[in-house]
Order: C-alpha cells, then sequence, then structure tokens
C-alpha cells in the first residue's frame, strides 16, 4: 500500500521522532544506539501523505509532546500536507485512548475529534490547546 491510498490518518500520542531512546526498557526494541534512521516515522513525511488528525495529552511524560506530535505536524505542513493538532490537558498519554469509552470521555473530546475527522468535518491545518 502506497500513502496516497489512504484518505487520512490518525495518531494518538504517537512516537514520530523518538531518536535518541531515554527509556532504558524500550532501547533493546529499537537497536538503540544503532537505530536505523527509517525507525522514525517523521522521517517518512512526503508532500503525498494524507492529512492527518494529530492528538496528544498536553503534559505527557512518556512521549515529548512538543518534539513528536508538534514536529510531525510541523513536517507535514512544510510538505503541504493538512494536518489538525489537538493537545489536551486533562489526559495522560495513557489515559487519552481511554477518553474513546464511555466513562472517561470527560477526560477530552477525542471520539468526537476522531468522528468529525473520519466524516471530513475538521478544518485542516488547525492547532487547538486544551479544548
Amino acid at each position: 500500500m502506497v500513502p496516497s491510498m489512504l484518505r487520512g490518518w490518525i495518531g494518538l500520542a504517537g512516537a514520530y521522532d523518538f531518536l535518541p531512546i531515554a527509556n532504558p526498557e524500550v532501547k533493546p526494541v529499537f537497536y538503540f544506539p544503532n537505530s536505523p534512521p527509517g525507525s522514525q516515522p517523521i522521517n517518512h513525511v512526503s508532500a503525498k501523505s494524507p492529512p492527518a488528525l494529530l492528538i496528544a495529552a498536553k503534559d505527557d511524560t512518556l512521549v515529548n509532546p512538543a518534539r513528536n506530535t508538534g514536529g510531525m505536524a510541523r513536517r507535514l505542513r512544510e510538505q503541504g500536507v493538512p494536518v489538525r493538532e489537538l493537545y489536551f490537558a486533562r489526559p495522560s498519554h495513557g489515559t487519552l485512548i481511554a477518553a474513546f469509552s464511555r466513562p472517561m470521555r470527560w477526560l477530552a473530546p477525542v471520539l468526537d475529534e476522531v468522528v468529525a475527522f473520519i466524516h471530513g468535518q475538521n478544518p485542516a491545518s488547525e492547532i487547538s490547546d486544551d479544548r
């Protein structure tokens, strides 16, 4: 499959640019310190990349949101790719995905944003912080 076959993609607290690796438990998975540059999703962005919805926890301590989500959004925009970038204050790295569930939706409107993106209702190239 090639990127142009996709109508869009959604990233939740993604690790798109994570070298060097600080977490010792994760280092062996990526052969650190010999991690290949191709292991970094940010290095695969092109003008042919599909539109993206990137959501992160504003104060994520596991995956740096400024470096990963912000960096990926910048790289996509540099290539002219539409991207919606959202940061939420209440969820953490782990509870961002939990916000999809009915009892945890109070954390952030993650489900609403994903559904709107899928239905093409989210404006492109928008940054939102702490909704």
